[in-house]
């Protein structure tokens, strides 16, 4: 996967990152707040893949929530839509 540049393909601007402990939480966003936050697992940061891995998984979670008219419509669900750029980003390893 490539290093953090994600926001940029994405069309994500402003995000903020946290990390906390949490006993079953991989990561989450918090799309109420402004900026957007995402939450990680402090107990999974030490491996440099699965911080990527989930910084982009929420990365897609703000983008198509924040623009959810121009993903709305058409034939796929958001999980579908989801898993579609996931695995564009990820050339199917995710």
């Amino acid at each position: 996967m490539k290093r953090f540049g994600y926001k940029t393909y994405l069309g994500v601007k402003d995000v903020k990152s946290v990390v906390r402990l949490y006993k079953t939480r991989t990561a989450f966003t918090n799309l109420s707040s402004f900026p957007p936050t995402i939450y990680l697992n402090e107990y999974l940061i030490d491996d440099e893949e699965v911080v990527e891995y989930l910084t982009l998984r929420e990365l897609i979670h703000i983008k198509l929530n924040m623009y959810r008219s121009k993903y709305t419509g058409g034939n796929l669900t958001y999980a579908e839509k989801f898993n579609s750029i996931l695995h564009f980003y990820t050339k199917g390893e995710g």
